[in-house]
């Protein structure tokens, strides 16, 4: 059967089939725009690959005048994967052969967006002669290499608005020959109206979910560990990476590289996006960012502060610029880029830019290998690390143990650990309202089917649970009298009663239907257990 090295296919499938000649021998060497970075033991392979999601339409299905046209397509996404390689003769890639890109004819307008963002980070603002060097130089990967037996953790990147799709290329090479598989998507708008995003939620919710359909294909093929993944994002890409992180339960590392979020002004980039909930978080993260006051950036942490649950690190790195935390800061001081006249004097160069960049990598590899690899050394090289000059200043702030899941409480139960539950709640929940740590109407609901699965046991300990944290909640009480006459409680079922009854008229979440509903059952409980 003959194999295409384009479409939806991985080159982590198709490595055999589609790779050049193949040799021992071969040793990785750090190219020249990797600057003092030192390659890892693994030869770096290349490949992109150009899929439909067709789960989301693209193009417009209705015309002005009602016509309906359907897209039979979906939404254009390319990934590029950087992986671990067998050792091969063939020859490294240049930096043009990631700029330069070729598609499939479907995919045209896509790889036309690429292109132009390509070209643009390796023009404008070099001269002519500067791109030509630039597009010439060495890198490390090579083009669908045939990748190694052995199953690499899974890296998602994430550039900022309107980015290139290489805008990592020096840290994908570099984690790559540290034995990881990383992945860079796309950075489109949410339909192809609008092909280069601008700040909008639903831009936003589009890059989170190509995020997530790059997992879901890549994940499908079986030749990348998903088990433990780790995120890394830039500016919104930040953003995108923190709400990857909350939905994806095997998210377990995500990197946040001078997010937006931070940014006073700016936080409902996050806090307003679609379902972020800082308590929902439980993976480990690592804020990473120039130091306050560079390019006046003034901060607020209270997005990220907020996710008491999540492991925290803050770092924050001396004279580095927004733009240092991408490869241009490699390529711009590798070409002696000039700098701005406005920064004279503030003690920021190309080469302090490059330093950090060098040092963000070597910080994210060993946060990386922490939390993703579980490497017993890594904690001891990343304290290393922060105690470097370029390291402006760090701290960390250890996930608290999060309150038991719905599910937890009900293990709890059938376990005979119900006395148990409200204390730990007390810890978890300490110094927030207890009505936000236990959700009401889900706890009630999964009460009422206890009942109806002859459990009124551990029905009981939810409905009790429930009024112990709503201690003013009308409905609260009647649900737990129903708890007590499931078990034959008639003392318990008047007490609540009584108390339902007491509340009502003070309990603001009920509008008056329901309080009057409430009431006739209330008094009718009581008349029926006189």
């Amino acid at each position: 059967m003959k194999v295409s090295c384009r479409g939806v296919a991985l080159i982590l499938l198709l490595g055999a089939a589609c790779g050049a000649a193949m040799a021992d021998g071969a040793k990785p060497i750090a190219p020249p725009l990797w600057g003092t970075l030192t390659a890892g033991h693994d030869v770096v392979g290349f490949h992109r690959t150009f899929v439909f999601d067709r789960s989301r339409t693209w193009i417009q299905t209705r015309a002005p005048d009602g016509t309906f046209t359907p897209d039979r397509n979906g939404r254009p996404i390319q990934i590029n994967v950087w992986y671990p390689a067998v050792p091969t003769k063939s020859d490294a890639m240049r930096l043009g052969d990631y700029v330069e890109q070729n598609a499939p004819a479907e995919f045209s307008d896509l790889n036309h967006e690429m292109l132009l963002r390509n070209r643009d980070a390796v023009g404008e603002p070099f001269t002519a002669d500067a791109t030509k060097q630039l597009l010439a130089m060495p890198m490390a990967g090579h083009l669908d290499a045939k990748p190694t037996p052995q199953r690499p953790p899974l890296i998602l990147l994430a550039g900022g608005l309107s980015a290139d799709i290489n805008v990592k290329v020096v840290l994908a090479e570099y984690l790559a020959s540290h034995g990881y598989a990383v992945a860079s998507v796309s950075l489109l708008g949410h339909n192809a109206e609008e092909m280069a995003p601008f700040r909008s939620s639903a831009n936003t919710e589009a890059g989170v979910r190509d995020l997530e359909f790059a997992i879901a294909l890549l994940c499908q093929a079986k030749d990348v560990d998903c088990d433990r993944i780790g995120v890394a994002g830039h500016s919104l890409g930040a953003v995108q990476a923190v709400l990857l992180g909350q939905r994806n339960g095997n998210v377990a590392a995500v990197i946040a590289m001078d997010g937006t979020y931070a940014f006073k002004g700016n936080e409902s980039a996050l806090t307003a996006a679609y379902g972020f909930d800082p308590k929902a978080s439980r993976y480990a993260l690592l804020d990473l960012r120039r130091k306050q006051g560079m390019q006046s950036a003034d901060l607020n942490f209270a997005p990220i502060d907020g996710m008491r649950y999540a492991d925290r690190t803050y770092v924050q790195l001396n004279l580095m610029h927004h733009s240092d935390f991408t490869s241009f800061s490699m390529t711009a001081d590798a070409m002696h880029l000039p700098t701005k006249a406005e920064y004279n004097g503030t003690g920021w160069t190309r080469a302090t830019a490059r330093q950090g960049y060098e040092q963000s990598s070597r910080i994210a590899l060993a946060f990386l290998n922490q939390h993703v690899l579980g490497d017993p050394t890594a904690a001891t090289q990343l304290s290393s690390l922060l105690q470097s000059g370029t390291v402006a200043s760090s701290h960390h702030e250890n996930a608290l143990a999060a309150p038991p899941r719905l599910t937890d409480v009900v293990t709890l139960a059938q376990q005979g650990k119900a006395a148990s539950i409200k204390s730990m709640y007390q810890t978890a929940c300490a110094g927030e309202p207890m009505e936000q740590c236990v959700d009401q109407d889900a706890f009630n609901n999964r009460a009422y089917d206890e009942l109806k699965a002859k459990r009124p046991e551990i029905a009981m300990v939810l409905f009790d649970l429930v009024a112990w944290s709503h201690p003013a909640s009308a409905n609260a009480q009647d649900s737990l009298a129903d708890g007590y006459l499931a078990l034959g409680q008639k003392d318990g079922a008047r007490e609540a009663s009584r108390k339902e009854l007491a509340l009502l008229d003070g309990d603001p979440s009920l509008d008056g239907a329901t309080r009057q509903r409430l009431r006739v059952a209330a008094e009718k409980r009581l008349k029926d257990l006189q």
